[in-house]
């Protein structure tokens, strides 16, 4: 007597093909569950990624976007930055930087979620990244000192109503707007760079 042949694997494919439709469209009487914004080489953004992002945002006291389109720039540099870590074995971030950055918060986070410490974590492994990368080999020269003291600085300052401005002779005058200058340039070898992985990247955005 022959067996009925099973109908188990047919039902598993309908149900899988069920479950992908409820996760990507929307539901009959409600608003989306969830989507995906954009593709970055193969890695996905989706739209809780985006609320998470904003919830994080929140907590840490950060300025979000309104527009998803930002966020998702964003949330799409930050994967390409981190797969550039990578190469960068020694960028360690110990749960006292964590613990530092959380306190220094206003109030501080005492019950941080997985999500804030993920963000948290990964806020500074970038940065300490850009300053290997970057911030150690800027070197500004006198003359760039000079220039920003008396094109910023002192303009600033009569700005601000200022009756006596401090001379560049002020050590902590120099060492601030040292400072400055390094995060200027810090800033434009950061575009430049990441403008350049964007184009070795597959970004893909979804509108």
């Amino acid at each position: 007597m022959k067996s009925k042949p099973t109908k188990l694997p047919l039902l598993l494919f309908a149900f899988a093909i069920g479950v992908c439709f409820c996760f990507y469209l929307q539901p009959a009487f409600g608003e989306v569950i969830d989507r995906i914004v954009a593709v970055v080489d193969a890695h996905i953004i989706t739209l809780s990624d985006l609320r998470q992002e904003r919830e994080v945002r929140a907590q840490l006291g950060e300025k979000s976007a309104d527009d998803d389109a930002t966020i998702t720039n964003q949330l799409t540099d930050a994967y390409l930055i981190d797969q550039q870590i990578a190469d960068y074995p020694n960028i360690d971030v110990t749960p006292a930087d964590v613990d530092s950055a959380l306190q220094k918060l206003k109030p501080p986070l005492t019950k941080p979620s997985e999500a804030v410490l993920n963000g948290v974590r990964q806020r500074i492994r970038i940065q300490k990244f850009f300053d290997v990368k970057f911030r150690e080999l800027i070197r500004p020269t006198d003359a760039e000192i000079q220039k920003y003291y008396d094109e910023k600085f002192v303009p600033e300052a009569r700005t601000r109503g200022l009756e006596k401005i401090p001379p560049l002779t002020d050590s902590q005058v120099v060492d601030g707007i040292r400072e400055n200058v390094i995060q200027e340039k810090l800033d434009h070898e950061v575009d430049v760079w990441l403008e350049a992985v964007r184009k070795r990247s597959k970004v893909e955005v979804l509108k």
